[in-house]
């Protein structure tokens, strides 16, 4: 009895450990730092504000396409799709700036901003306005693709390099548990009170929060310092040259990197379960809701413990994948079986017809979800040699980003025409066979990297030029 209690303690450690943990530092311990710990809170308020005005939109518009007797699908498809295109487009220019400019005031000015263009949502009163959704969210998008590699860029002149795993760990805990409640918060409001201008209202107010916060940073900002140009127009010149330069490089080695993607067996499995993965979320991210509130008949106020079933399961997932299974399975197994898993909850999800079974169903999903990401990427750093890994993923990113793209577009179109449990139900299909596929690409992979000194890939003939990453999942 003692021994099972002990294993059971021992289990529950390394779930706390997985969560909590990185690289044995609690991932808390980087808030003893008061400049990180001014970015964090001003992050925190926001990201809730974000949560809670980007749930309480879809849920608005979803209300206001009912009451007209139109469908949402096309709204929202067209609302995420939009939303999506100034990562894609500007992410690069977007880095090539942050690394010239004061990254402190980027995300102050950021910030300001988008208070003010957060307001625009409340000129939205039917659905005949819903382009005003659309068009203030492409510009809040624009902006945020300058704030985040900035904010990225900040870290390290914040933090030790040993204190950096933590921080980003703690910051994707933040960010997820602010969605939650933000849900929680919206379906509230809408369902319950009917108002969506104080979610509106609150999202505006959070990012002049976290402008006070981020301008409480004791740190400079300023990137590291350059020879001194001798005029304005001199170093105008010089930037825009040095940015053109920049870009040709950044598109050859993207080139390259493409190549790399599609020749070489890891890389290909890998794309294989990213491709798969991001067609069926690109695809539920647009029907989700709608199937939630249309087709299950559920209230908008329980939207709340739906995410946060499922962020559960995405949380014991990668809690799980991160300890005992990771140990136990090969990749190539893991990565598989778990996309066959998705496959089939994500099919379930479109059958399924009880509110309360449809909560069980979220959290095997969010079980499902985050080991064939977590695997996948980890095998990727493994097997790819460092000096091709920058551009394998750049390239592999830009594919995926595609594809989540084309997803939701084609989403919102097939749910009008033939409704949201067929979209799931294709989406399950598709990541299931993707598992087989994925799965028979990788059969023969080993756990073990490969050697970095074989198969280098040349660099475009300018040589490299440091990229700061610039895109970031946002919810």
């Amino acid at each position: 009895m003692a021994v099972e209690s002990h294993t059971k303690r021992t289990g529950w450690g390394r779930v706390i450990a997985a969560l909590f943990y990185r690289e044995g530092t609690n991932v808390f311990s980087v808030l003893r730092n008061q400049d990180f710990r001014n970015l964090w809170t001003g992050q925190m308020v926001s990201f809730l504000g974000d949560a809670l005005a980007y749930n309480t939109m879809t849920l608005a518009i979803i209300r206001m396409a009912n009451d007209a007797d139109v469908s949402s699908g096309r709204l929202l498809s067209a609302l995420f799709v939009l939303s999506a295109l100034p990562s894609l487009f500007l992410g690069l220019v977007a880095g090539t700036i942050v690394d010239r400019a004061n990254r402190k005031h980027i995300m102050i000015g950021a910030d300001l901003i988008r208070s003010v263009l957060a307001l625009g949502f409340l000129l939205v009163g039917n659905v005949d306005q819903v382009w005003i959704f659309i068009a203030v969210s492409v510009c809040l998008s624009t902006v945020s693709t300058f704030f985040y590699p900035a904010r990225t860029a900040m870290l390290p002149a914040i933090l030790g390099k040993d204190e950096l795993l933590a921080a980003n760990a703690l910051a994707q805990l933040t960010h997820t548990m602010s969605f939650v409640v933000g849900a929680a918060l919206a379906g509230v409001m809408v369902g319950i009170a009917g108002a969506t201008a104080p979610a509106f209202i609150v999202d505006s107010i959070t990012f002049l929060i976290s402008a006070i916060f981020i301008a409480r940073i004791s740190v400079s900002g300023a990137p590291p310092q350059r020879a001194a140009v001798p005029a304005p127009v001199v170093r105008s010149i010089s930037w825009m040259a040095d940015s053109a330069r920049t870009l040709r490089t950044m598109w050859g080695e993207l080139v390259v990197g493409l190549r790399y993607v599609v020749t070489d067996q890891v890389m290909r499995g890998v794309l294989i379960s990213f491709l798969a993965l991001m067609l069926g979320l690109g695809a539920a991210n647009v029907t989700f809701v709608p199937l939630l509130i249309n087709e299950l008949g559920m209230q908008e106020e329980g939207l709340g413990l739906i995410r946060f079933s499922q962020t559960l399961g995405i949380v014991l997932g990668s809690a799980l994948v991160s300890t005992s299974l990771a140990q136990r399975h090969k990749a190539r197994d893991l990565i598989g079986l778990s996309m066959l898993a998705f496959g089939v909850t994500t099919m379930i999800v479109s059958v399924v017809t009880s509110y309360a079974l449809m909560v069980a169903v979220l959290f095997a999903v969010g079980l499902a979800l985050s080991p064939p990401q977590i695997v996948a990427s980890t095998l990727m750093q493994r097997h790819v040699p460092s000096a091709k890994l920058g551009r394998a993923s750049g390239a592999q990113g830009t594919i995926v980003n595609v594809a989540n793209i084309a997803s939701m577009g084609a989403a919102g179109l097939l749910m009008d025409e033939i409704g949201a449990r067929e979209v799931f139900m294709g989406s399950g299909l598709l990541i299931f066979g993707a598992g087989i596929v994925s799965w028979l690409v990788l059969r023969g992979v080993e756990d073990v990297p490969d050697d970095p000194e074989t198969d280098e890939i040349p660099l475009p003939a300018e040589g490299p030029v440091p990229v700061t990453n610039t895109t970031e999942a946002h919810t």
